[in-house]
């Protein structure tokens, strides 16, 4: 019951916010690669943002080690629990590709994963597929969305958010407008 409960909460907040958008108060940052700018987004006041560049990421078994693309990471200052990772990976130009990439990188977010069925909408007016879950991170139950957002110049965003259970659910509003407030600048 707890599962659906936290899968229902974030699934439903995240669908109903990013059909439409808003403003919002925060920071713009730009995802840049090679020098190009990719798209921005607005992170919100009192949230903590970590870049990082291309690294390896060891996974649950420590001999699977992936390349991964410059990371955007956020968390809310004030709520620990939440976790907001936003990517825009080599080598992923469509939906098919942004699934597969999901299927081999999710095991080094969320284990133990259970998937709903894929969702299609429109994130900053561009083509965008939602899928949201349940497992576990660290050892703690979490919920968890990863959406899928169709750049031009074949590249896509994937955004994915883990909340832990029993976090407040207080910051979901803030990361509704973050995510929705996603814009291609190519």
């Amino acid at each position: 019951m707890r599962h659906a409960f936290y899968r229902g909460a974030l699934a439903l907040c995240l669908a109903a916010q990013l059909v439409s958008g808003g403003a919002q108060a925060g920071t713009p940052v730009v995802y840049e690669d090679d020098g190009k700018a990719l798209f921005q987004l607005e992170v919100p006041d009192f949230w903590t943002l970590r870049t990082g560049g291309l690294r390896d990421l060891a996974g649950p078994d420590a001999t699977d080690i992936r390349d991964v693309s410059r990371v955007f990471g956020m968390t809310a200052d004030a709520h620990p629990g939440i976790w907001v990772g936003v990517i825009s990976p080599h080598d992923v130009s469509n939906f098919d590709e942004a699934r597969e990439y999901l299927q081999d990188i999710g095991p080094f977010l969320v284990q133990d994963a259970e998937v709903g069925e894929p969702q299609s909408r429109r994130i900053g007016g561009l083509p965008a597929r939602s899928i949201a879950g349940t497992g576990r991170r660290d050892g703690k139950t979490v919920a968890f969305t990863a959406l899928s957002i169709d750049l031009p110049s074949n590249r896509m965003v994937i955004a994915v958010v883990v909340l832990e259970a029993g976090a407040d659910q207080e910051p979901i509003a803030d990361i509704n407008r973050m995510l929705a407030s996603i814009r291609s600048m190519r």
